[in-house]
Protein backbone atom coordinates (compact mmCIF):
# COMPACT_ATOMS: atom_id res chain seq x y z
CA UNK A 1 0.00 0.00 0.00
CA UNK A 2 2.83 2.43 0.97
CA UNK A 3 4.93 2.00 -2.02
CA UNK A 4 1.57 1.91 -4.76
CA UNK A 5 0.41 5.22 -2.74
CA UNK A 6 4.05 6.57 -3.10
CA UNK A 7 4.11 5.73 -6.95
CA UNK A 8 0.90 7.28 -7.43
CA UNK A 9 2.64 10.55 -5.92
CA UNK A 10 5.19 10.38 -8.10
CA UNK A 11 3.16 9.71 -11.32
CA UNK A 12 1.11 12.65 -10.88
CA UNK A 13 4.43 14.85 -10.50
CA UNK A 14 5.21 13.73 -13.66
CA UNK A 15 2.65 13.14 -16.02
CA UNK A 16 -0.12 15.83 -14.15
CA UNK A 17 2.57 18.68 -13.65
CA UNK A 18 0.75 20.76 -16.61
CA UNK A 19 -2.70 20.35 -14.64
CA UNK A 20 -4.43 22.95 -11.99
CA UNK A 21 -7.43 23.17 -10.18
CA UNK A 22 -8.79 26.83 -11.61
CA UNK A 23 -8.68 28.36 -7.78
CA UNK A 24 -6.73 31.80 -7.45
CA UNK A 25 -4.76 33.72 -9.53
CA UNK A 26 -2.43 30.46 -11.07
CA UNK A 27 -4.59 27.85 -10.07
CA UNK A 28 -3.98 25.19 -7.92
CA UNK A 29 -1.71 22.39 -8.90
CA UNK A 30 -3.30 18.67 -9.36
CA UNK A 31 -0.03 17.08 -8.49
CA UNK A 32 0.36 19.20 -5.20
CA UNK A 33 -3.44 17.78 -4.73
CA UNK A 34 -2.68 14.26 -5.35
CA UNK A 35 0.62 14.33 -2.81
CA UNK A 36 -1.71 15.25 -0.25
CA UNK A 37 -4.06 13.01 -0.86
CA UNK A 38 -1.86 10.38 -0.42
CA UNK A 39 -0.22 11.72 2.53
CA UNK A 40 -3.24 11.68 4.02
CA UNK A 41 -4.34 7.96 3.05
CA UNK A 42 -0.87 7.20 4.37
CA UNK A 43 -1.34 9.07 8.14
CA UNK A 44 -4.73 7.32 8.23
CA UNK A 45 -3.31 4.28 7.61
CA UNK A 46 -0.21 4.78 10.41
CA UNK A 47 2.72 4.20 8.31
CA UNK A 48 4.56 7.58 9.81
CA UNK A 49 6.44 8.38 12.43
CA UNK A 50 7.28 11.94 13.55
CA UNK A 51 10.98 12.46 14.05
CA UNK A 52 11.39 14.41 17.11
CA UNK A 53 14.69 16.68 15.65
CA UNK A 54 12.82 17.56 12.21
CA UNK A 55 9.31 18.02 14.43
CA UNK A 56 10.74 20.78 16.75
CA UNK A 57 12.89 22.69 13.88
CA UNK A 58 9.56 22.56 11.83
CA UNK A 59 7.52 24.75 14.76
CA UNK A 60 10.52 26.89 15.00
CA UNK A 61 10.48 27.38 11.28
CA UNK A 62 6.72 27.88 11.74
CA UNK A 63 6.80 30.40 14.44
CA UNK A 64 9.46 32.57 11.99
CA UNK A 65 7.26 32.73 8.85
CA UNK A 66 4.42 33.29 11.82
CA UNK A 67 6.46 36.27 12.34
CA UNK A 68 7.44 37.37 9.29
CA UNK A 69 4.25 37.30 7.90
CA UNK A 70 2.59 39.34 10.96
CA UNK A 71 5.20 42.33 10.51
CA UNK A 72 4.26 42.64 7.10
CA UNK A 73 0.66 42.13 7.76
CA UNK A 74 -0.14 44.86 4.81
CA UNK A 75 1.78 42.78 2.19
CA UNK A 76 2.16 39.63 2.92
CA UNK A 77 0.55 36.79 1.18
CA UNK A 78 -1.36 34.94 3.65
CA UNK A 79 -1.69 31.76 0.77
CA UNK A 80 1.98 31.67 0.00
CA UNK A 81 2.48 31.19 4.15
CA UNK A 82 -0.20 28.56 4.04
CA UNK A 83 1.80 26.73 1.14
CA UNK A 84 5.15 27.33 2.74
CA UNK A 85 4.13 25.28 5.80
CA UNK A 86 1.88 22.62 4.16
CA UNK A 87 4.20 21.59 1.52
CA UNK A 88 7.31 21.67 4.39
CA UNK A 89 5.68 20.11 7.48
CA UNK A 90 5.73 16.11 5.91
CA UNK A 91 9.16 16.77 6.34
CA UNK A 92 8.88 15.98 9.92
CA UNK A 93 7.82 12.54 9.10
CA UNK A 94 9.16 8.93 8.59
CA UNK A 95 7.49 5.75 7.38
CA UNK A 96 8.05 3.01 9.63
CA UNK A 97 6.90 0.46 6.81
CA UNK A 98 10.14 0.16 4.54
CA UNK A 99 10.57 -3.26 3.18
CA UNK A 100 11.07 -2.76 -0.74
CA UNK A 101 9.63 0.79 -1.13
CA UNK A 102 12.33 2.66 -1.94
CA UNK A 103 13.16 0.49 -4.63
CA UNK A 104 10.09 -0.12 -5.74
CA UNK A 105 9.95 4.00 -5.97
CA UNK A 106 13.39 4.16 -7.93
CA UNK A 107 11.72 1.49 -10.66
CA UNK A 108 8.72 3.39 -11.09
CA UNK A 109 10.61 6.60 -11.32
CA UNK A 110 12.61 4.99 -14.17
CA UNK A 111 9.86 3.95 -16.15
CA UNK A 112 7.82 6.97 -15.88
CA UNK A 113 11.01 8.86 -16.98
CA UNK A 114 11.52 6.64 -19.69
CA UNK A 115 8.48 7.15 -21.19
CA UNK A 116 9.15 10.79 -21.51
CA UNK A 117 12.51 10.62 -23.07
CA UNK A 118 10.94 8.70 -25.69
CA UNK A 119 7.89 11.18 -26.15
CA UNK A 120 10.14 13.92 -26.16
CA UNK A 121 12.54 12.51 -28.66
CA UNK A 122 9.85 11.63 -30.88
CA UNK A 123 7.92 14.58 -30.38
CA UNK A 124 11.69 16.64 -31.60
CA UNK A 125 11.92 14.31 -34.70
CA UNK A 126 8.00 14.74 -35.82
CA UNK A 127 8.04 18.37 -35.43
CA UNK A 128 10.26 18.35 -38.48
CA UNK A 129 7.87 15.74 -40.33
CA UNK A 130 4.25 17.26 -38.98
CA UNK A 131 4.77 20.46 -37.69
CA UNK A 132 4.76 21.26 -34.12
CA UNK A 133 1.49 22.75 -33.86
CA UNK A 134 -0.29 20.17 -31.44
CA UNK A 135 3.36 18.75 -30.01
CA UNK A 136 4.31 20.66 -27.38
CA UNK A 137 1.36 22.60 -25.59
CA UNK A 138 -1.93 21.26 -24.65
CA UNK A 139 -3.59 24.87 -25.56
CA UNK A 140 -5.92 23.09 -27.91
CA UNK A 141 -7.12 20.07 -25.95
CA UNK A 142 -7.80 21.16 -22.17
CA UNK A 143 -9.47 25.02 -21.34
CA UNK A 144 -7.00 27.49 -20.43
CA UNK A 145 -8.07 27.95 -16.91
CA UNK A 146 -7.37 23.75 -16.10
CA UNK A 147 -3.31 24.88 -17.08
CA UNK A 148 -0.61 26.47 -14.76
CA UNK A 149 0.32 29.67 -16.02
CA UNK A 150 3.32 31.31 -16.73
CA UNK A 151 6.10 28.24 -18.23
CA UNK A 152 7.13 28.01 -21.44
CA UNK A 153 6.08 25.09 -22.26
CA UNK A 154 6.33 25.80 -26.13
CA UNK A 155 10.37 27.02 -26.32
CA UNK A 156 11.89 27.72 -29.56
CA UNK A 157 15.94 27.35 -29.96
CA UNK A 158 16.29 30.60 -31.21
CA UNK A 159 13.48 33.52 -30.95
CA UNK A 160 12.80 33.08 -34.61
CA UNK A 161 12.97 29.44 -34.84
CA UNK A 162 9.72 27.27 -36.35
CA UNK A 163 11.13 24.45 -34.25
CA UNK A 164 10.65 23.74 -30.48
CA UNK A 165 12.88 22.06 -27.77
CA UNK A 166 11.71 19.29 -26.51
CA UNK A 167 9.63 19.13 -23.15
CA UNK A 168 9.10 15.42 -22.96
CA UNK A 169 5.12 15.93 -24.54
CA UNK A 170 4.28 16.09 -20.36
CA UNK A 171 6.35 18.45 -18.80
CA UNK A 172 5.88 21.82 -18.22
CA UNK A 173 9.47 23.36 -20.27
CA UNK A 174 12.37 21.96 -21.56
CA UNK A 175 14.29 22.69 -18.76
CA UNK A 176 12.08 20.14 -16.24
CA UNK A 177 12.89 17.74 -18.73
CA UNK A 178 16.40 18.37 -18.35
CA UNK A 179 16.18 17.99 -15.02
CA UNK A 180 14.30 14.67 -14.53
CA UNK A 181 16.27 13.14 -17.17
CA UNK A 182 19.98 14.22 -15.16
CA UNK A 183 17.87 12.97 -12.04
CA UNK A 184 17.19 9.09 -13.47
CA UNK A 185 20.55 9.19 -15.26
CA UNK A 186 22.59 9.47 -11.55
CA UNK A 187 19.43 7.12 -10.60
CA UNK A 188 20.23 4.08 -13.26
CA UNK A 189 23.93 4.68 -12.77
CA UNK A 190 23.57 3.93 -9.35
CA UNK A 191 20.81 0.97 -9.01
CA UNK A 192 21.28 -0.41 -12.81
CA UNK A 193 24.73 0.56 -14.31
CA UNK A 194 24.86 0.98 -18.38
CA UNK A 195 21.74 -0.16 -19.87
CA UNK A 196 19.70 0.34 -22.74
CA UNK A 197 17.60 2.84 -20.55
CA UNK A 198 20.44 5.20 -19.56
CA UNK A 199 20.94 5.09 -23.46
CA UNK A 200 17.80 6.37 -23.80
CA UNK A 201 18.41 9.14 -21.35
CA UNK A 202 21.35 10.31 -22.57
CA UNK A 203 19.68 10.48 -26.18
CA UNK A 204 16.89 12.70 -25.00
CA UNK A 205 18.73 15.17 -22.65
CA UNK A 206 20.03 17.33 -25.96
CA UNK A 207 16.89 17.33 -27.65
CA UNK A 208 15.76 19.45 -24.21
CA UNK A 209 18.67 22.24 -25.21
CA UNK A 210 18.61 23.04 -21.78
CA UNK A 211 21.76 23.62 -19.26
CA UNK A 212 19.95 22.76 -15.86
CA UNK A 213 19.96 19.19 -16.09
CA UNK A 214 23.91 19.20 -17.37
CA UNK A 215 24.92 21.71 -14.58
CA UNK A 216 23.50 18.71 -11.94
CA UNK A 217 25.46 16.31 -14.11
CA UNK A 218 28.41 18.49 -14.54
CA UNK A 219 28.65 18.21 -10.80
CA UNK A 220 27.70 14.68 -9.54
CA UNK A 221 28.77 12.53 -12.61
CA UNK A 222 32.43 12.54 -13.06
CA UNK A 223 32.72 11.81 -8.84
CA UNK A 224 29.68 9.14 -9.12
CA UNK A 225 31.55 6.97 -11.85
CA UNK A 226 34.83 7.36 -10.16
CA UNK A 227 33.24 6.33 -6.90
CA UNK A 228 31.50 3.36 -8.62
CA UNK A 229 34.50 2.50 -10.53
CA UNK A 230 32.03 2.99 -13.56
CA UNK A 231 34.65 2.82 -16.57
CA UNK A 232 32.92 1.38 -19.18
CA UNK A 233 30.50 4.13 -18.60
CA UNK A 234 33.38 6.93 -18.59
CA UNK A 235 34.22 5.61 -22.23
CA UNK A 236 30.87 5.22 -23.17
CA UNK A 237 30.23 8.94 -22.26
CA UNK A 238 33.16 10.68 -23.55
CA UNK A 239 32.37 8.39 -26.86
CA UNK A 240 28.83 9.79 -26.82
CA UNK A 241 29.90 13.24 -26.28
CA UNK A 242 32.66 13.07 -29.14
CA UNK A 243 29.85 11.74 -31.16
CA UNK A 244 27.26 14.58 -30.11
CA UNK A 245 29.88 17.19 -30.79
CA UNK A 246 30.93 16.07 -34.56
CA UNK A 247 27.31 15.77 -35.55
CA UNK A 248 26.32 19.01 -33.89
CA UNK A 249 25.70 20.96 -36.60
CA UNK A 250 22.81 18.27 -37.28
CA UNK A 251 20.87 19.27 -34.30
CA UNK A 252 21.70 22.74 -33.86
CA UNK A 253 24.28 22.15 -31.03
CA UNK A 254 25.10 25.80 -31.48
CA UNK A 255 22.08 26.46 -29.39
CA UNK A 256 23.44 24.55 -26.61
CA UNK A 257 26.61 26.13 -26.56
CA UNK A 258 25.41 29.34 -26.10
CA UNK A 259 23.37 28.82 -23.30
CA UNK A 260 27.12 29.67 -21.55
CA UNK A 261 27.10 33.21 -22.94
CA UNK A 262 23.94 33.91 -21.10
CA UNK A 263 25.28 34.88 -17.66
CA UNK A 264 26.63 38.08 -19.49
CA UNK A 265 23.05 38.83 -20.43
CA UNK A 266 20.60 41.16 -18.01
CA UNK A 267 17.53 39.16 -20.32
CA UNK A 268 18.98 35.68 -20.40
CA UNK A 269 17.75 32.57 -18.12
CA UNK A 270 21.15 31.97 -16.69
CA UNK A 271 21.35 35.44 -15.05
CA UNK A 272 17.66 35.54 -14.03
CA UNK A 273 18.29 32.28 -12.19
CA UNK A 274 21.80 32.12 -10.75
CA UNK A 275 22.49 36.06 -10.29
CA UNK A 276 19.63 38.50 -10.82
CA UNK A 277 17.93 37.40 -6.70
CA UNK A 278 21.20 38.64 -5.09
CA UNK A 279 20.72 42.34 -7.35
CA UNK A 280 16.46 41.75 -6.32
CA UNK A 281 17.84 41.26 -2.53
CA UNK A 282 20.55 44.71 -2.71
CA UNK A 283 18.06 46.49 -4.19
CA UNK A 284 14.97 45.85 -2.00
CA UNK A 285 15.89 44.09 1.29
CA UNK A 286 19.36 45.39 2.65
CA UNK A 287 18.27 49.25 3.43
CA UNK A 288 16.10 48.18 6.84
CA UNK A 289 17.66 46.21 9.23
CA UNK A 290 14.03 44.87 10.25
CA UNK A 291 13.72 43.40 6.94
CA UNK A 292 17.01 41.78 6.77
CA UNK A 293 16.46 40.08 9.82
CA UNK A 294 12.66 39.10 9.47
CA UNK A 295 12.24 39.92 5.80
CA UNK A 296 9.84 41.33 3.47
CA UNK A 297 6.97 38.41 4.09
CA UNK A 298 5.70 35.37 2.02
CA UNK A 299 5.17 36.47 -1.85
CA UNK A 300 6.68 39.55 -1.28
CA UNK A 301 9.57 38.24 -4.05
CA UNK A 302 6.97 37.64 -6.82
CA UNK A 303 6.04 41.26 -6.06
CA UNK A 304 8.65 42.75 -6.21
CA UNK A 305 10.27 41.14 -9.38
CA UNK A 306 7.80 43.61 -11.87
CA UNK A 307 10.16 46.45 -10.52
CA UNK A 308 12.78 45.51 -11.61
CA UNK A 309 14.14 46.37 -15.49
CA UNK A 310 15.59 42.69 -15.38
CA UNK A 311 14.02 39.85 -15.40
CA UNK A 312 14.88 37.53 -11.97
CA UNK A 313 13.89 34.33 -10.95
CA UNK A 314 12.99 32.77 -7.41
CA UNK A 315 16.32 30.65 -6.49
CA UNK A 316 15.13 28.87 -3.65
CA UNK A 317 17.98 30.76 -1.11
CA UNK A 318 17.05 34.33 -2.28
CA UNK A 319 13.57 34.01 -2.38
CA UNK A 320 13.73 32.46 1.64
CA UNK A 321 15.78 35.42 2.24
CA UNK A 322 13.84 37.82 0.86
CA UNK A 323 10.65 36.65 2.87
CA UNK A 324 11.72 35.27 5.67
CA UNK A 325 15.01 37.20 6.61
CA UNK A 326 17.90 35.66 8.19
CA UNK A 327 15.82 34.56 11.14
CA UNK A 328 13.39 31.88 8.54
CA UNK A 329 16.74 31.32 6.86
CA UNK A 330 18.61 30.35 10.09
CA UNK A 331 15.87 27.76 11.03
CA UNK A 332 14.95 26.82 7.31
CA UNK A 333 18.22 25.55 6.04
CA UNK A 334 19.64 23.69 9.04
CA UNK A 335 16.17 21.55 8.81
CA UNK A 336 16.07 20.84 5.00
CA UNK A 337 19.87 19.75 5.46
CA UNK A 338 18.93 17.39 8.28
CA UNK A 339 16.23 16.33 6.32
CA UNK A 340 17.63 15.60 3.12
CA UNK A 341 20.94 14.08 4.40
CA UNK A 342 20.05 12.54 8.14
CA UNK A 343 20.09 8.61 7.28
CA UNK A 344 19.23 9.12 3.99
CA UNK A 345 18.79 5.97 1.78
CA UNK A 346 21.38 7.28 -0.39
CA UNK A 347 23.96 10.63 -0.19
CA UNK A 348 24.01 10.72 -3.96
CA UNK A 349 20.68 10.67 -4.18
CA UNK A 350 20.33 13.64 -1.64
CA UNK A 351 23.24 15.28 -3.39
CA UNK A 352 21.87 15.17 -6.53
CA UNK A 353 18.31 16.20 -5.38
CA UNK A 354 20.31 19.26 -3.37
CA UNK A 355 22.05 20.62 -6.42
CA UNK A 356 19.03 20.39 -8.48
CA UNK A 357 16.90 22.57 -5.36
CA UNK A 358 19.72 25.40 -5.96
CA UNK A 359 19.70 25.58 -9.61
CA UNK A 360 16.31 24.18 -11.16
CA UNK A 361 14.71 27.59 -10.13
CA UNK A 362 11.75 28.04 -8.37
CA UNK A 363 12.40 25.48 -6.19
CA UNK A 364 11.18 26.45 -2.47
CA UNK A 365 7.79 26.15 -3.34
CA UNK A 366 7.20 23.40 -6.17
CA UNK A 367 5.44 20.87 -5.26
CA UNK A 368 7.32 18.35 -8.57
CA UNK A 369 10.48 18.78 -6.63
CA UNK A 370 9.71 18.34 -2.90
CA UNK A 371 7.68 14.81 -3.39
CA UNK A 372 10.99 13.03 -5.03
CA UNK A 373 12.48 14.70 -1.94
CA UNK A 374 10.03 13.08 0.39
CA UNK A 375 10.21 9.88 -1.48
CA UNK A 376 13.74 9.40 -2.25
CA UNK A 377 15.67 11.07 0.81
CA UNK A 378 13.19 12.06 4.00
CA UNK A 379 10.86 9.54 4.22
CA UNK A 380 12.82 6.24 3.72
CA UNK A 381 15.10 6.39 6.38
CA UNK A 382 16.79 2.84 5.77
CA UNK A 383 20.32 2.52 5.14
CA UNK A 384 20.24 -0.83 3.70
CA UNK A 385 18.82 0.89 0.00
CA UNK A 386 22.23 2.05 -0.36
CA UNK A 387 23.29 0.30 -4.22
CA UNK A 388 26.86 0.33 -3.32
CA UNK A 389 26.85 -1.31 -0.25
CA UNK A 390 24.67 -4.38 -2.43
CA UNK A 391 27.48 -4.58 -5.09
CA UNK A 392 30.89 -5.65 -3.96
CA UNK A 393 32.75 -4.34 -7.12
CA UNK A 394 31.16 -2.05 -9.93
CA UNK A 395 30.54 -4.80 -13.52
CA UNK A 396 29.70 -2.11 -16.42
CA UNK A 397 27.06 -4.20 -18.30
CA UNK A 398 24.88 -3.45 -20.56
CA UNK A 399 22.07 -5.28 -20.26
CA UNK A 400 17.78 -4.76 -22.05
CA UNK A 401 16.34 -6.36 -19.11
CA UNK A 402 16.77 -3.30 -17.01
CA UNK A 403 15.19 -1.09 -19.66
CA UNK A 404 11.63 -2.84 -19.33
Amino acid sequence: MVRRCLVVALFASIFLQRFAIPIGEDGLAINLLVTLLVLGVMAVRGVFTLDPVRTVAFFALATAVSLSTALNAGTASLPSMVLMLVMYAPFTLALNVTDGVFRGCVSAFQKMVLVCAVCGVAQFVAQFAIGAEHLFTFHEFVPESFLLPNFNTANPLTWDSPYYKSNGFFLLEPSTFSQYLAIAIVLELLFYGVTLRLLAFGIALPTSYSGTGLVLLLFVLPWLMLHLRAYGAIVGGLAFVVLAVVTGSLWNIDVLLNRINEFQSEDSSANARFIAGAWLIGEFLLSSARDVIFGLGPGSYAQHTPLVAYEAHDPAWAKMLFEYGLMGSAIFWPFFFVSLFSNTPSRWISASLLIGYFTFGGMLLDPRLQIMILVFCVWPKQPSALPERERQSWVPTFNSRHAA
